[in-house]
């Protein structure tokens, strides 16, 4: 393969940034800042300056690529489970080798649990969690239904170049749940659509983290964008 141009103060390893691919937005360091810290010679420039060596650090380093502005962190490894990680995790641009067996990125679009508690309550908490919960700063929750019963909808937005993610709840008699994520917009075009299932993904381990945390929240189900059943140690 082509020669990388890694910037010069990472460390040696297989986790690296790209030379001149940092903005200094400071989100991978937000994400791994025992791992990632910026330059103090060069305008503030990202880099590792650790190697991840447990599977926390290794799965805080992976957090740090997906949340890099720009792309600019990458994976120079051959070791085949975070190869699979990265590949389902929708990261397979930023390896600089490909996994011996084939992945695709999985895609949570669906999740029910049950809720103890009002409607009202859970509409409340995951309004104002969507939004705190997440680090972009044009985050904004941009359009709101219910009918106050067993429905509400949730329209939230971080990027105006991006489509949005609607959050559509039912809330049945037995205080069973459940909420589907879809896209606020439909995109024709292959790498807008691929960036559109992304931020489903994303989404859905946000919410999954919100829902874990909630002490009304219990017996949490998710269901990929082909149906196939995980469990909540799943969406990560």
């Amino acid at each position: 393969m082509n020669a990388i141009d890694r910037y010069p103060e990472n460390v040696q390893g297989d986790f690296y940034v790209l030379n001149q691919a940092c903005i200094s937005c400071g989100a991978p360091q937000a994400e791994a800042p025992d791992l990632i810290e910026h330059s103090k010679l060069e305008y503030g420039h990202c880099y590792f300056k650790k190697q991840p060596e447990t599977q926390e650090e290794i799965e805080r380093a992976i957090d740090a690529m997906n949340v890099s502005c720009i792309a600019g962190i990458r994976y120079g490894g051959k070791d085949e489970k975070i190869l699979k990680r990265l590949y389902e995790r929708g990261e397979a641009d930023q390896c600089d080798y490909e996994p011996i067996s084939s992945y695709k990125m999985l895609v949570w679009t669906k999740v029910t649990y049950i809720y103890n508690g009002t409607i009202q309550e859970l509409s409340s908490n995951l309004t104002a969690q969507i939004v705190s919960e997440q680090f972009y700063p044009n985050k904004r929750i941009v359009d709101y239904k219910t009918n106050d019963r067993n429905y509400f909808e949730i329209t939230y937005t971080w990027a105006d170049r991006l489509s949005g993610i609607i959050y559509n709840c039912t809330f049945d008699s037995d205080r069973l749940c459940t909420i589907e994520l879809n896209n606020e917009k439909e995109i024709e075009n292959d790498n807008e659509k691929a960036c559109n299932l992304n931020a489903i993904r994303w989404n859905s381990i946000n919410l999954n983290t919100i829902l874990c945390n909630d002490q009304n929240v219990s017996k949490i189900v998710w269901f990929d964008i082909d149906g196939n059943i995980y469990d909540k140690t799943d969406v990560r």
